[in-house]
């Protein structure tokens, strides 16, 4: 379990996110006077024009063609600043809702005490049987929503260092277009066969599932960054905008010109069972690895990049309070490597 205190120099983040989730509960409450508010659970939302009158009875149809979702990790805070910014145009009626949408917030718990999560990953805990933790729990409240959306959009931000957005999913074509339509001048990074973890399903791993369409975007490192919340506020908006021309009948469409790199796997080194940190310092993500080049070292093993690319998602375990290190490993992988690829390389 990770420890839920918030740690030093945390305290003026823990504060902004608190007065967040105030203003989001505030702007839902104004909107309720302007659109049909439901709430499926706590500080999960459907907004629909009050003439769609949609039903909250379960159904096998995707009934809001769009929700969006954020602080599914609770350090990942830039996405609960998007949908605040997002509801406030609503409010203000600068921004006009022509069909239902969901908005929801994940890990409020994590949130509210500046860590990733308190028992287990929510975004490994989508699809499981079993109810040990708060998120186990809280997957079941968020699938309420996400079983009856058509698209989901879920906004994310990554650990390390790093130097743009990219969308992250598993692949489905129809998902590509929508990224690629939502946001054509972002990196993009897909893969297909196994899961992205052993530990559960991700979010849009299980709208996927279950039917509808799911892509992740990541913003930048962690933080409430200006340029990341104008970025995720511009990819929202678009989303809505595809959305609901899709509903008008308009197919969702690739833009031409130059788009951004495709990117998947091209090598996941596993991080060791046992053992002190490995990876040498330095790495963070998109940094540029070639074949044969030091990643670190384990018990006396240099390890080696495997194939030349841009790495992602380094690991560094976060040090106890007694400055040592965990002696569990904090993820399945160590770092992983990417490799571009083309249009014409993805599944059919």
């Amino acid at each position: 379990m990770q420890d839920s205190r918030p740690s030093s120099g945390t305290e003026e983040t823990v504060e902004r996110v608190r007065s967040l989730l105030n203003r989001f509960d505030e702007l839902i409450q104004e909107a309720s006077s302007y659109y049909d508010v439901k709430t499926l659970a706590h500080r999960i939302h459907i907004l629909s024009p009050k003439s769609a009158n949609i039903s909250l009875t379960p159904s096998n149809g995707k009934d809001v063609p769009l929700a969006l979702t954020a602080l599914i990790h609770g350090v990942e805070v830039a996405g609960l600043a998007v949908l605040v910014e997002l509801l406030e145009l609503v409010t203000r009626g600068s921004l006009n809702i022509e069909q239902p949408l969901g908005v929801a917030l994940g890990n409020i718990a994590a949130a509210e005490n500046c860590v990733r999560f308190i028992g287990r990953d929510l975004n490994r805990s989508f699809g499981r049987e079993a109810i040990e933790t708060a998120e186990d729990r809280r997957a079941d409240e968020l699938e309420l929503l996400l079983a009856r959306s058509e698209r989901l959009l879920d906004l994310h931000q990554v650990k390390l260092k790093i130097d743009r957005p990219f969308w992250i999913f598993p692949y489905t074509k129809a998902g590509y277009r929508f990224a690629r339509a939502v946001a054509p001048d972002v990196a993009l990074i897909t893969h297909w066969g196994k899961g992205f973890s052993q530990d559960g399903k991700c979010s849009d791993e299980w709208v996927n599932s279950v039917g509808g369409i799911g892509v992740t975007l990541e913003l930048g490192q962690n933080g409430f960054e200006p340029a990341q919340i104008s970025r995720g506020l511009k990819a929202v908006k678009c989303a809505m905008e595809v959305v609901a021309a899709a509903a008008k009948g308009n197919p969702v469409a690739i833009p031409g010109g130059q788009l951004a790199p495709i990117y998947t796997w091209g090598e996941i080194v596993p991080y060791p069972q046992t053992g002190l940190p490995v990876l040498d310092e330095g790495w963070h993500n998109f940094k540029l690895v070639k074949s044969g080049d030091r990643l670190g070292q384990f018990e006396g093993q240099v390890i080696t990049a495997g194939v030349s690319g841009p790495v992602l998602f380094p690991k560094y375990p976060d040090p106890m309070a007694d400055g040592s290190y965990a002696k569990t490993p904090p993820a399945a992988e160590l770092i992983r490597i990417l490799r571009e690829i083309k249009e014409a390389d993805l599944p059919t």
